[in-house]
């Protein structure tokens, strides 16, 4: 039997230098320290599937994809002052007020290209969604999460 372990992490690959103009050094450093824990609070896991115990491996390899995917989704929403890229790049490209190239940062979408098989038979996804720490608005530190979904043998789950 098999159970399903998924776990989020995240972290600013790029930071909007307009985050830390017009302020003292000591404003920049909160600015930083709240823009970090925006951050952050994306983070969790590993935590276990709720309700999805006891799956066969075929079972668990195929709701893996799916808690994945549902991840994701979720993700694509935005959440508080982190909103998806997607959603406010029209913003930033007509507004001038950021220079942020217009980039490939990769396919946000579970395919198998994002499955990685084990020797085992078991499965993990890996995906990643692009998001904007934008706490006062008009920012763009760009922001990575990072989505895995592991199915793990109930046996080794218990430890």
């Amino acid at each position: 039997m098999f159970k399903l372990c998924y776990s989020r992490k995240a972290c600013i690959i790029e930071w909007d230098s307009a985050s830390f103009t017009d302020c003292r050094p000591c404003e920049a450093n909160a600015i930083e320290e709240e823009i970090i824990e925006l951050v952050q609070a994306l983070e969790f896991g590993p935590k276990w599937c709720e309700g999805v115990d006891s799956l066969t491996l075929e079972k668990a390899n195929e709701e893996a994809r799916l808690v994945c995917e549902n991840e994701v989704l979720e993700a694509l929403d935005g959440f508080d002052n982190l909103p998806h890229a997607s959603t406010m790049w029209d913003e930033y490209k007509e507004s001038n007020t950021v220079d942020l190239k217009l980039r490939d940062w990769g396919d946000e979408r579970v395919t198998d290209a994002n499955r990685k098989e084990n020797k085992d038979g078991t499965v993990s996804y890996e995906a990643h969604t692009i998001h904007f720490a934008d706490p006062y608005g008009g920012l763009c530190n760009v922001v990575q999460l990072d989505i895995k979904v592991e199915v793990v043998p109930a046996d080794k789950a218990a430890k």
